[in-house]
Protein backbone atom coordinates (compact mmCIF):
# COMPACT_ATOMS: atom_id res chain seq x y z
CA UNK A 1 0.00 0.00 0.00
CA UNK A 2 2.89 2.38 1.29
CA UNK A 3 4.49 1.63 -2.52
CA UNK A 4 0.80 2.46 -4.12
CA UNK A 5 0.75 5.90 -2.23
CA UNK A 6 4.56 6.90 -3.61
CA UNK A 7 3.13 5.90 -6.92
CA UNK A 8 0.43 8.25 -6.74
CA UNK A 9 2.21 11.31 -5.91
CA UNK A 10 4.83 10.63 -8.28
CA UNK A 11 1.88 10.79 -10.86
CA UNK A 12 1.47 14.73 -9.84
CA UNK A 13 5.24 15.34 -9.91
CA UNK A 14 5.65 16.15 -6.25
CA UNK A 15 5.56 13.76 -2.59
CA UNK A 16 6.53 14.89 0.34
CA UNK A 17 7.42 12.91 3.57
CA UNK A 18 7.61 14.41 6.99
CA UNK A 19 9.68 17.67 7.02
CA UNK A 20 11.08 16.41 3.42
CA UNK A 21 9.87 16.79 0.02
CA UNK A 22 10.69 16.09 -3.79
CA UNK A 23 8.99 18.13 -6.58
CA UNK A 24 9.78 17.81 -10.65
CA UNK A 25 10.59 21.70 -11.70
CA UNK A 26 11.36 20.94 -15.07
CA UNK A 27 12.28 17.82 -17.68
CA UNK A 28 14.99 15.58 -15.07
CA UNK A 29 15.00 18.50 -12.91
CA UNK A 30 13.86 18.28 -9.21
CA UNK A 31 13.71 20.42 -6.18
CA UNK A 32 14.13 18.75 -2.97
CA UNK A 33 13.32 20.35 0.46
CA UNK A 34 14.26 19.77 4.11
CA UNK A 35 11.96 22.25 6.28
CA UNK A 36 12.57 25.92 5.03
CA UNK A 37 15.90 25.19 3.04
CA UNK A 38 15.94 23.67 -0.52
CA UNK A 39 18.13 22.31 -3.08
CA UNK A 40 17.86 20.85 -6.61
CA UNK A 41 18.90 18.05 -7.96
CA UNK A 42 19.35 16.23 -11.80
CA UNK A 43 18.89 12.73 -12.94
CA UNK A 44 20.58 11.51 -15.88
CA UNK A 45 20.54 8.54 -17.73
CA UNK A 46 23.46 6.92 -15.67
CA UNK A 47 24.23 9.61 -13.11
CA UNK A 48 23.17 12.28 -10.97
CA UNK A 49 23.77 15.85 -10.21
CA UNK A 50 23.26 16.81 -6.48
CA UNK A 51 23.85 20.52 -4.69
CA UNK A 52 23.01 21.30 -1.40
CA UNK A 53 22.80 18.48 0.77
CA UNK A 54 21.03 20.42 3.74
CA UNK A 55 22.11 18.05 6.36
CA UNK A 56 23.32 14.59 6.67
CA UNK A 57 20.08 13.08 7.93
CA UNK A 58 18.12 14.99 4.63
CA UNK A 59 21.04 13.91 2.95
CA UNK A 60 20.45 10.29 3.59
CA UNK A 61 16.76 10.10 3.04
CA UNK A 62 17.18 12.21 -0.37
CA UNK A 63 19.91 8.93 -1.39
CA UNK A 64 17.71 6.47 -0.52
CA UNK A 65 14.54 8.18 -2.35
CA UNK A 66 16.47 8.85 -5.37
CA UNK A 67 17.58 4.81 -5.68
CA UNK A 68 13.83 3.64 -4.99
CA UNK A 69 12.13 6.23 -7.13
CA UNK A 70 15.09 6.27 -10.17
CA UNK A 71 17.12 3.16 -9.80
CA UNK A 72 21.20 3.24 -9.40
CA UNK A 73 22.94 5.96 -10.30
CA UNK A 74 26.05 7.25 -9.84
CA UNK A 75 26.50 10.51 -8.16
CA UNK A 76 29.11 12.46 -10.48
CA UNK A 77 28.70 15.89 -9.07
CA UNK A 78 27.92 17.40 -5.86
CA UNK A 79 27.96 21.08 -5.88
CA UNK A 80 28.23 23.61 -3.15
CA UNK A 81 25.85 26.74 -3.48
CA UNK A 82 28.51 28.66 0.04
CA UNK A 83 29.74 27.64 3.16
CA UNK A 84 27.39 27.93 5.46
CA UNK A 85 26.49 24.89 7.16
CA UNK A 86 22.89 24.22 7.28
CA UNK A 87 22.93 23.84 3.63
CA UNK A 88 26.31 22.17 2.92
CA UNK A 89 26.50 19.95 6.00
CA UNK A 90 26.19 16.14 5.05
CA UNK A 91 28.01 15.83 2.18
CA UNK A 92 30.38 12.52 2.77
CA UNK A 93 26.59 11.06 2.50
CA UNK A 94 27.10 11.46 -1.28
CA UNK A 95 30.76 10.30 -1.63
CA UNK A 96 31.39 7.96 -3.88
CA UNK A 97 34.75 6.82 -5.46
CA UNK A 98 34.49 9.06 -8.78
CA UNK A 99 32.42 11.80 -7.55
CA UNK A 100 33.11 15.57 -7.85
CA UNK A 101 32.72 18.23 -4.65
CA UNK A 102 32.99 21.65 -6.49
CA UNK A 103 32.48 25.17 -5.04
CA UNK A 104 34.13 28.55 -5.10
CA UNK A 105 37.13 28.82 -3.70
CA UNK A 106 36.60 31.03 -1.26
CA UNK A 107 33.72 28.87 -0.14
CA UNK A 108 36.27 25.71 0.32
CA UNK A 109 38.69 28.08 2.16
CA UNK A 110 36.21 28.64 4.56
CA UNK A 111 34.99 24.97 5.03
CA UNK A 112 38.41 24.16 6.02
CA UNK A 113 38.84 27.11 8.54
CA UNK A 114 35.57 26.56 9.81
CA UNK A 115 36.04 22.86 9.95
CA UNK A 116 32.86 22.34 7.89
CA UNK A 117 31.08 19.22 8.88
CA UNK A 118 30.92 17.98 5.24
CA UNK A 119 32.82 16.84 2.10
CA UNK A 120 35.63 19.09 1.41
CA UNK A 121 35.64 19.98 -2.19
CA UNK A 122 37.86 18.49 -4.69
CA UNK A 123 37.27 21.16 -7.18
CA UNK A 124 37.32 24.98 -6.79
CA UNK A 125 36.91 27.66 -9.03
CA UNK A 126 37.46 31.75 -8.57
CA UNK A 127 34.68 33.56 -11.33
CA UNK A 128 33.33 30.45 -13.76
CA UNK A 129 33.27 27.16 -13.89
CA UNK A 130 31.40 24.69 -16.75
CA UNK A 131 30.71 21.19 -16.46
CA UNK A 132 28.97 18.59 -18.80
CA UNK A 133 26.64 16.81 -17.08
CA UNK A 134 25.91 13.57 -19.57
CA UNK A 135 26.15 16.55 -22.62
CA UNK A 136 24.20 19.31 -19.75
CA UNK A 137 25.97 22.44 -20.18
CA UNK A 138 25.85 23.75 -16.42
CA UNK A 139 27.71 26.95 -15.54
CA UNK A 140 28.58 27.81 -12.03
CA UNK A 141 29.01 31.78 -11.93
CA UNK A 142 30.41 33.78 -8.89
CA UNK A 143 29.26 37.25 -8.55
CA UNK A 144 31.11 38.37 -6.51
CA UNK A 145 30.33 39.08 -2.16
CA UNK A 146 26.12 38.57 -1.52
CA UNK A 147 25.58 35.81 0.83
CA UNK A 148 28.28 34.26 2.73
CA UNK A 149 31.77 33.22 1.29
CA UNK A 150 31.69 32.28 -1.98
CA UNK A 151 28.36 32.17 -3.38
CA UNK A 152 27.81 31.15 -6.64
CA UNK A 153 24.49 30.61 -8.77
CA UNK A 154 24.06 27.04 -11.25
CA UNK A 155 22.63 27.87 -14.56
CA UNK A 156 21.64 25.50 -17.09
CA UNK A 157 21.52 27.71 -20.50
CA UNK A 158 19.18 24.71 -22.41
CA UNK A 159 16.83 24.72 -19.19
CA UNK A 160 16.55 28.35 -18.87
CA UNK A 161 17.01 27.62 -15.33
CA UNK A 162 18.85 29.44 -12.46
CA UNK A 163 19.51 27.92 -8.50
CA UNK A 164 20.61 30.36 -6.28
CA UNK A 165 20.96 30.32 -2.41
CA UNK A 166 20.07 33.25 0.23
CA UNK A 167 20.98 35.97 -2.02
CA UNK A 168 18.35 34.76 -4.12
CA UNK A 169 14.22 35.08 -2.41
CA UNK A 170 11.19 35.51 -4.16
CA UNK A 171 8.30 36.52 -2.84
CA UNK A 172 9.78 36.56 0.64
CA UNK A 173 11.77 39.24 2.74
CA UNK A 174 15.36 39.17 3.17
CA UNK A 175 16.16 36.77 6.83
CA UNK A 176 15.59 39.36 10.00
CA UNK A 177 17.99 42.19 10.44
CA UNK A 178 20.12 40.91 6.68
CA UNK A 179 22.27 38.28 8.68
CA UNK A 180 24.94 37.54 6.55
CA UNK A 181 23.89 39.60 3.81
CA UNK A 182 25.85 42.65 2.01
CA UNK A 183 23.05 44.32 1.03
CA UNK A 184 25.07 46.47 -1.98
CA UNK A 185 26.51 43.31 -2.93
CA UNK A 186 23.67 41.49 -3.25
CA UNK A 187 22.13 44.42 -5.13
CA UNK A 188 25.49 43.85 -7.63
CA UNK A 189 25.12 40.33 -7.89
CA UNK A 190 21.25 40.64 -8.43
CA UNK A 191 22.35 43.07 -11.35
CA UNK A 192 24.33 40.61 -12.99
CA UNK A 193 22.81 37.55 -12.92
CA UNK A 194 19.43 38.88 -14.05
CA UNK A 195 21.46 39.29 -17.45
CA UNK A 196 21.69 35.51 -18.21
CA UNK A 197 18.43 34.16 -20.22
CA UNK A 198 16.43 32.39 -17.70
CA UNK A 199 12.44 32.19 -16.98
CA UNK A 200 12.92 29.55 -13.87
CA UNK A 201 14.17 30.18 -10.67
CA UNK A 202 14.87 28.03 -7.76
CA UNK A 203 15.76 29.68 -4.72
CA UNK A 204 17.25 27.94 -1.66
CA UNK A 205 14.81 29.44 0.43
CA UNK A 206 11.18 30.38 -0.81
CA UNK A 207 8.86 29.62 -3.20
CA UNK A 208 9.95 29.16 -6.94
CA UNK A 209 8.98 31.83 -9.61
CA UNK A 210 10.21 33.51 -12.72
CA UNK A 211 12.61 36.18 -13.94
CA UNK A 212 9.98 39.09 -13.56
CA UNK A 213 9.80 37.88 -10.00
CA UNK A 214 13.42 38.26 -9.81
CA UNK A 215 13.62 41.81 -11.15
CA UNK A 216 10.86 42.47 -7.81
CA UNK A 217 12.43 41.05 -5.34
CA UNK A 218 15.76 43.34 -6.73
CA UNK A 219 13.24 46.07 -6.51
CA UNK A 220 12.64 45.36 -2.97
CA UNK A 221 16.66 45.67 -1.85
CA UNK A 222 17.13 48.55 -4.01
CA UNK A 223 14.22 50.56 -2.87
CA UNK A 224 14.71 49.82 0.83
CA UNK A 225 18.44 51.09 0.35
CA UNK A 226 17.14 54.00 -1.10
CA UNK A 227 14.40 54.63 1.92
CA UNK A 228 16.72 54.35 4.92
CA UNK A 229 19.65 56.15 2.91
CA UNK A 230 17.51 59.24 2.17
CA UNK A 231 16.28 58.70 6.23
CA UNK A 232 19.74 58.96 7.21
CA UNK A 233 20.71 62.22 4.96
CA UNK A 234 17.80 63.77 7.14
CA UNK A 235 19.55 63.02 10.16
CA UNK A 236 16.50 60.23 10.87
CA UNK A 237 17.18 58.17 13.72
CA UNK A 238 16.27 54.41 13.09
CA UNK A 239 13.69 54.39 15.32
CA UNK A 240 12.19 57.12 13.03
CA UNK A 241 12.95 55.02 10.21
CA UNK A 242 11.23 52.24 10.90
CA UNK A 243 8.30 53.40 12.10
CA UNK A 244 7.92 55.72 8.73
CA UNK A 245 9.19 53.20 6.02
CA UNK A 246 6.83 51.01 4.75
CA UNK A 247 7.24 49.06 1.41
CA UNK A 248 3.39 48.75 0.03
CA UNK A 249 4.04 47.19 -2.99
CA UNK A 250 6.06 44.01 -1.03
CA UNK A 251 2.66 43.55 1.96
CA UNK A 252 1.78 40.39 0.14
CA UNK A 253 5.52 39.10 0.66
CA UNK A 254 5.96 36.08 3.20
CA UNK A 255 6.99 37.55 6.87
CA UNK A 256 6.52 41.35 5.56
CA UNK A 257 4.78 42.05 9.20
CA UNK A 258 7.29 40.28 10.84
CA UNK A 259 10.65 41.52 8.92
CA UNK A 260 10.07 44.79 7.56
CA UNK A 261 11.69 46.54 11.02
CA UNK A 262 14.17 44.29 11.19
CA UNK A 263 15.57 44.56 7.66
CA UNK A 264 15.52 48.22 8.05
CA UNK A 265 17.79 47.98 11.02
CA UNK A 266 20.18 45.64 8.51
CA UNK A 267 20.27 48.54 5.98
CA UNK A 268 20.74 51.19 8.09
CA UNK A 269 23.57 49.44 9.98
CA UNK A 270 25.20 48.83 6.86
CA UNK A 271 24.77 52.17 5.36
CA UNK A 272 25.99 53.74 8.49
CA UNK A 273 29.17 51.27 8.62
CA UNK A 274 29.85 52.05 4.70
CA UNK A 275 29.15 55.88 5.50
CA UNK A 276 31.31 56.20 8.87
CA UNK A 277 28.07 57.83 10.14
CA UNK A 278 28.91 56.02 13.14
CA UNK A 279 27.21 58.04 16.49
CA UNK A 280 23.95 58.41 14.62
CA UNK A 281 21.09 57.72 17.06
CA UNK A 282 19.74 53.94 16.67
Amino acid sequence: MYKSILLLCLLFSSYSYGQYSIKKLRDNIYRFQNKAHFSIFIVGEKNLFLTDPLGAEAAKWLKKEIKEKFGKRNIQFVFYSHNHWDHIAGGEVFKEASTIFISHEKAREEMLRQAAPTEIPNLTFSDKQTVFFEGMEIQLLYFGRNNGRGNSAMFIPSKKFLFAVDWVLLKRLPWVEMYYYDVDGSIDSLTEVLKLDFDLVSPGHSVTGTKKDLIEYKGYLTGLRSKVLKGMSEGKTLKELQKSITMPKYKSYAKYKEWLKPNIKGVFDQMERASGRYGQEK
